[in-house]
């Protein structure tokens, strides 16, 4: 279901009921900055990358990921207030989605505390992760952040496989190619992580 604290059954077979299941292919985009919100976004299964962007000059900021069970926070906010967006969402895989109306969330706000518990723990935990991309852009070199951003993907053997290209890293960090090629390479010099193949990084803690 949308996440794994048991909800009522009620509720379950309500959201089954009234929500619309989307299965959307990898790297599609399902908000775009400026779109109106009238639904709250689940990630039934799948990843997906929430991002500011700047068309002016081309440039993006990876915010955070929405995983498996989770919503995106930037979303909660405009669809609370029947605002626009001001960030955009892009899956990283093939996912399913499940969209919640803005009406029924406001409904099972006031019928159901599991529901208002399962919203505030997931805003929480989206509101810490922008606090640590704004520390990580204000206070940390781009080796920290590159050093930070592996982390976050390894496994529990500490091996990150890493599928990104160089540009895409850039990216998410928004920052350019070559600075992130010479970011990897420097890690590896301080032997902070092990490129074990193209694609295979071990983390040194």
């Amino acid at each position: 279901m949308i996440d794994s604290i048991s909800l009522p059954s009620k509720l379950s077979n309500d959201i089954e009921a009234t929500s619309d299941f989307l299965e959307v292919s990898a790297n599609s985009k399902i908000i775009s900055m400026g779109q109106q919100m009238t639904f709250i976004p689940f990630v039934k299964k799948g990843c997906v990358r929430v991002f500011i962007e700047n068309n002016d000059i081309d440039k993006e900021q990876l915010l955070y990921y929405v995983n498996e069970g989770q919503t995106c926070l930037m979303s909660m906010i405009a669809s609370f207030g029947d605002k626009k967006s001001k960030v955009s969402a892009i899956t990283e895989t093939d996912c399913e989605i499940i969209t919640v109306s803005n009406s029924k969330v406001r409904e099972w706000q006031k019928e159901y505390t599991e529901w208002n518990d399962l919203i505030i723990d997931l805003f929480v935990m989206h509101y810490q992760e922008l606090l640590e991309t704004i520390d990580a852009l204000s206070f940390k070199k781009i080796e920290e952040r590159l050093y930070d951003y592996l982390h976050k993907l390894t496994n529990e053997a500490g091996m990150v496989d890493v599928k990104k290209t160089h540009l895409d890293i850039s990216r998410d960090l928004s920052t350019s190619r070559e600075v992130i090629t010479r970011a990897l390479k420097k890690l590896q010099l301080e032997g902070k992580i092990t490129k074990c193949s193209s694609n295979l990084f071990q983390i040194k803690h």
